[in-house]
């Protein structure tokens, strides 16, 4: 009876030995030294605000920020307080701070949202548990658009954002009060992530097949990372964006060679424009989420930005490459094309 109890206790001693580890394994992260950059992480909270990118204009439908100062962002010097476009009333946080994301619109009037030829943002989880990520649906419909204006682009999605300044009198640099948590260099990370979990809900061909190719006609989703290198007076010297496309369910090119991996850009640019770039995700090493199957699940998309940077862009790594922005959206010309996306991530590692 003796022997049997100390099998007995050996064994429970043995399996919470195993569950212990494994509760260590599943949650261990992949590397001591990595670290959100965004404050929002995750997107668990409310805080996010809409703008209309043709008028650079705010509008309280589709913001919401009730739960923004539970992220415990810094407070800036001016306090962040939102102007309605339409109503002209003003909405901030109790504590005035800055909405973590925007959700962002081009090429739609605000009155387009919820019409045939029209954008929509909509919650589907809005009683999920404090910790779990919110679940946007994303409308960028623009099939059924009037043939005088086919090929207009639209895009609609998510931007987040760095403001990074540099004050002369103090020699002192400021940011890390918007979307992400400081003034993140490129070139000091080892690596560069962003991840989240997306779902491909609708898309179709173009009516007018016949210009397809003349006005660009197709869609697509990409993940864009925007940085600026500064020298010692803070003065941009170049302007960085870098994207990977990683939906692509009409195979859309535009660089005249489907072959090679670009998309779009050259890497390149004259002194003072941006430097576009937009790699396409099956070429580098992403694969692509260009269908609908019978369950739908959600497929996690992850893109590390370093390595892309490393072959594709020639900075300078002995000046500041300071992280200023990273969107997240659809591009129409005269298709459909609805998306969810949950658990957006951007996490460096040194």
């Amino acid at each position: 009876m003796k022997t049997q109890k100390i099998i007995f206790l050996l064994s429970i001693s043995i399996f919470f030995l195993i569950s212990f580890n494994s509760l260590k394994d599943e949650y261990k992260p992949v590397q001591d030294d990595c670290f959100p950059l965004i404050w929002n992480q995750g997107g668990t909270k409310k805080s996010w605000i809409y703008l209309n990118q043709d008028e650079t204009k705010v509008y309280k439908k589709n913001s919401d920020i009730t739960e923004g100062d539970d992220l415990k962002m810094p407070k800036n010097n001016w306090d962040a307080t939102y102007t309605d476009t339409q109503s002209k009333q003003q909405f901030s946080t109790p504590n005035r701070t800055n909405a973590s994301f925007k959700l962002v619109t081009l090429g739609y009037k605000v009155d387009d949202q919820k019409k045939d030829v029209g954008f929509d943002f909509s919650i589907l989880n809005n009683s999920k548990n404090k910790v779990d990520p919110y679940i946007f649906r994303v409308v960028n419909n623009s099939r059924k658009e009037n043939i005088k204006n086919i090929g207009n682009l639209r895009e609609v999605g998510f931007v987040f954002e760095n403001w990074p300044q540099y004050w002369k009198e103090a020699n002192k640099w400021t940011g890390g009060l918007h979307s992400f948590s400081d003034n993140y260099q490129v070139e000091s990370l080892d690596n560069l992530k962003v991840k989240f979990k997306f779902r491909l809900v609708n898309f179709n061909t173009p009516l007018y097949k016949s210009l397809i190719k003349e006005k660009w006609l197709g869609s697509y989703m990409t993940c864009d990372l925007r940085f600026n290198e500064y020298d010692e007076k803070g003065n941009i010297l170049n302007k960085y964006l870098i994207g990977v496309i990683f939906s692509n369910p009409l195979k859309v090119d535009y660089n005249d060679n489907p072959n090679d991996a670009v998309l779009f850009g050259k890497g390149s640019a004259k002194a003072g424009e941006q430097q576009i770039l937009l790699l396409h995700g099956n070429k580098v090493g992403i694969k692509e989420v260009n269908t609908m199957g019978k369950t739908n699940d959600f497929k996690t998309v992850e893109v590390d930005f370093k390595p892309l940077i490393n072959k594709y862009l020639k900075i300078n790594e002995n000046r500041k490459n300071i992280i200023t922005g990273l969107d997240i959206y659809s591009a129409t010309r005269g298709v459909d094309f609805i998306y969810e996306i949950q658990d957006i991530q951007v996490t460096g590692c040194q």
